[in-house]
């Protein structure tokens, strides 16, 4: 029972150091200048001549380490295709995701791409474009050995579950599974290499993302129950006030939709991510 307490203690004690962590961020990115609160966000951008992006590439097909080590997938050929469309350079920066989401409230960079769903408590700190993908449900990747094993949420119970610092995985395992054994990890591949080791149970991911994995590696399975999660879609993040930076990547945003250049672009990152694995 002690040690379930302080399970739970710990957990609560994590889920707080990342709101203070957002926070602070935030807090020091309210001096950065009276401009910001005059909202020159495009003009700054356009006058710097470049768009300064984070991310965290181990998130296929969003975001992941090419042939040639550069970040590629669709969340990538989308910011590339935002700054065209400004008329600016790209310059990205890569980070674990925990980084990212500071850098951003903190106002080190104009945007973060990196799958992000914009929850209420980002919102607080950080500014969201509107919603370019739907990420689905969220689902917890497995050794297909351990299928019959793990069949609902409740079979995780007492066992270990893998879950990215900072994200939305990781308060859904905290919520609904409170007596998991979290493992917070910082990039997602080395997660898939603990569940193939049996050094965790599973892995929670959006099922986008668990399908890319599942279809790469044979061993792994999706476990057949899911979160209970209404998807809040996915959205690029912007230092807050930021408006009339994300009121120009908005219109961005619905010209992607007419010529439905993200689900291409998230095909062309799937096929990629595929090959890269074989």
């Amino acid at each position: 029972m002690e040690a379930m307490k302080s399970m739970k203690s710990m957990k609560s004690m994590m889920k707080k150091a990342l709101c203070l962590l957002l926070a602070l961020a935030a807090a020091s990115g309210c001096g950065l200048s009276a401009a910001a609160e005059a909202d020159d966000s495009l003009s700054s951008v356009k006058a710097a001549g470049k768009l300064v992006v984070v991310t965290s590439p181990d998130y296929a097909p969003y975001e992941f380490l090419g042939p040639d080590g550069e970040p590629v997938g669709a969340d990538i050929s989308m910011i590339q295709y935002v700054a065209e469309q400004l008329g600016v350079e790209l310059q990205l920066e890569s980070m674990d995701f925990d980084t990212a989401l500071a850098a951003v409230a903190a106002g080190k960079a104009d945007l973060c791409v990196a799958g992000m769903v914009p929850k209420a408590e980002r919102a607080e700190v950080m500014d969201f474009s509107d919603i370019y993908y739907n990420d689905g449900q969220q689902g917890i990747v497995i050794l297909k050995s351990n299928a019959d094993k793990f069949k609902t949420l409740a079979d995780f119970s007492g066992k270990t579950v893998a879950a990215q610092n900072g994200t939305l995985q990781q308060t859904l395992v905290s919520e609904q599974i409170p007596d998991a054994r979290m493992e917070p990890i910082a990039k997602i591949p080395d997660a898939i290499m603990l569940v193939m080791s049996g050094k965790v149970d599973g892995v929670a991911l959006a099922t986008v993302v668990a399908d890319n994995y599942v279809a790469n590696y044979p061993e792994l399975a999706l476990c057949e129950s899911y979160f209970d999660y209404t998807s809040l879609g996915v959205a690029m993040a912007a230092p807050k006030g930021s408006g009339e930076l994300i009121e120009a990547v908005n219109g961005i945003i619905a010209q992607m939709e007419k010529e439905g250049l993200y689900l291409k672009w998230m095909e062309e990152a799937v096929e990629l991510s595929a090959s890269l694995s074989q």
